[in-house]
């Protein structure tokens, strides 16, 4: 029988080529996001540390504190996802996120409802000394996903110490004193109804971020409603919500207003809220009519970053965080410093000079006459290319996406791609 001989095909060339350029930017992107931390700006420094929550992208959560030259100074290691990360005074950091325990170890309510494993979520203390935890809270809840501890506000109401935590898996806000016990709550079915097509585990607020304001004063991210409320808390515990920017209803058929699903809003003194405008990879000021009047970012700069925070100095510290990096921009929006941190950071606050008080401090925007919004975008192949290049990142094994395997079949399809073009050019 006559043997078929394959003949040279220059298609084929092109997609080994292909093969081998996905498979080598994928290694490359993996060798960069393991990589140790380090500077990637250095225009103008801070003059304090940077603290730096991560969530991970496959349990390699923590949290690290990273000197003004890049240097790690401190590192604290988590089991699970870490979120929210804030100073309060000397040797005192606070610490929110959740980790998956299985079923043995979860309350007889979760270990028994058909789903594997359950979400433990814990805010806690630690000093970073000796990473001590000096105080903790915590609870469970049906699995992690949708159902984590992304947000904690510390405050003190006559001396005594209080916390206000973001539940995304029981839609509320609620807070309590150094004990544990709740002293005010708000659940969102209170105010809004609950899609008919969302069961009781949904996700239907996605309620990722609150800040105190003041006295009985709260501000709520509602990321599926694309929203961002005020609670007002009376002394007797009723609460009441006042709308401040988005359309104050949940969204799923599509993003509505100026926000696609935000994170960390904050409230700035004069009046103004300063956003991550994570689906538009941007960062936004609006002032108190919910105009807007600054902004930053694109998808050639940004992508998904999930914490804007307003600098004393007038610069905006940014957490990129599928761009693996922390970045300060000043008031035209150019970047000043930046810190590769890799493990897909959430939150960054700038720590505190000595003596300025616990945590961090909202200020007024920068000189309005500085403002100039940059926002650079990029195609939609490359954006498509980003995308999948953070996909691997949540899906594959890290030692995958960034190891020698992946770099070796990636040189291996390009060396068969070059002798497929040899081929097809002699025939």
């Amino acid at each position: 029988m006559r043997r078929r001989v394959r003949q040279p095909s220059k298609r084929r060339a092109l997609l080994l080529a292909a093969c081998s350029t996905f498979l080598v930017a994928f290694a490359l992107v993996g060798f960069v996001s393991a990589a140790t931390p380090h500077l990637a700006v250095d225009g103008d420094r801070p003059a304090t540390n940077t603290l730096v929550g991560l969530q991970g992208y496959q349990d390699e959560g923590g949290a690290m504190m990273v000197a003004p030259n890049g240097t790690v100074v401190w590192e604290y290691t988590a089991v699970g996802n870490v979120f929210d990360v804030e100073a309060l005074g000397p040797n005192r950091i606070q610490i929110a996120g959740s980790d998956e325990r299985p079923d043995s170890q979860c309350p007889a309510r979760y270990a028994t409802d058909n789903v594997s494993g359950c979400a433990h979520n814990t805010v806690r203390i630690v000093d970073p000394r000796t990473d001590e935890t000096r105080w903790r809270y915590g609870w469970y809840d049906v699995e992690r996903h949708e159902h984590e501890l992304h947000d904690v506000d510390h405050y003190t109401v006559d001396g005594a110490d209080r916390w206000v935590l973001a539940d995304m898996g029981n839609d509320r806000v609620f807070a309590i004193d150094r004990n544990g016990s709740i002293r005010w709550q708000w659940n969102a079915n209170a105010t809004y109804d609950r899609p008919a097509n969302v069961g009781p585990e949904g996700d239907w607020t996605h309620m990722n971020d609150v800040d105190r304001l003041g006295d009985g004063r709260f501000q709520v991210s509602l990321r599926n409603f694309d929203t961002v409320i005020e609670l007002r808390v009376a002394p007797n515990g009723s609460v009441s919500v006042t709308p401040v920017l988005g359309p104050n209803r949940y969204t799923s058929a599509g993003y509505v207003g100026p926000l696609a699903a935000q994170h960390n809003p904050d409230r700035l003194a004069n009046g103004h809220v300063l956003v991550a405008d994570s689906e538009g990879d941007r960062v936004v000021e609006f002032d108190r009519e919910g105009e807007r009047v600054w902004a930053a970012g694109g998808s050639a700069r940004f992508d998904w970053p999930r914490d804007a925070d307003r600098l004393s100095n007038g610069n905006t510290l940014v957490t990129d965080s599928y761009n693996d990096r922390v970045v300060e921009v000043d008031a035209n929006g150019e970047t000043v410093w930046a810190v590769k941190t890799g493990r897909l950071p959430y939150d960054a606050d700038r720590v505190p000079a000595e003596g300025a008080g616990e945590g961090s401090s909202d200020h007024p925007t920068a000189d309005e006459p500085r403002f100039d919004s940059r926002l650079n975008e990029t195609g939609r192949t490359v954006r498509a290319a980003t995308f999948g290049v953070t996909l691997a990142k949540y899906g594959l094994p890290m030692w995958l996406v960034g190891g020698p395997g992946l770099l070796v079949a990636g040189l291996g399809f390009g060396f068969a791609a070059l002798v497929e073009a040899q081929r097809w050019r002699r025939s």
